[in-house]
């Protein structure tokens, strides 16, 4: 699994994506982008030609801004997320 990020500068330490790839050691041909903008940039799914999944999330960047800890709140939107793509 591949996680990556696109966020503002003022949370990026808290986007911790290798510990969210960490949590999913054997999930293969998924790419997860984390969205933390103060834009309106989508989420987003599909699958390309290769067979991989992409998912883009949004997390909310005033929840992120205020919080310490984001981590697990990460893990279990991408537990959410893998879900419902089985």
């Amino acid at each position: 699994m591949e996680v990556i990020k696109i966020v503002e500068q003022e949370v990026a330490d808290k986007i911790d994506t290798q510990y969210v790839s960490a949590q999913f050691p054997d999930v293969e041909d998924v790419c997860i982008t984390f969205l933390c903008t103060l834009d309106d940039q989508e989420e987003d799914e599909w699958i390309d030609d290769d067979g991989t999944h992409y998912f883009t999330i949004r997390l909310p960047y005033d929840l992120v801004k205020r919080s310490d800890d984001v981590r697990d709140f990460m893990v279990a939107i991408v537990k959410e997320r893998l879900g419902e793509a089985a």
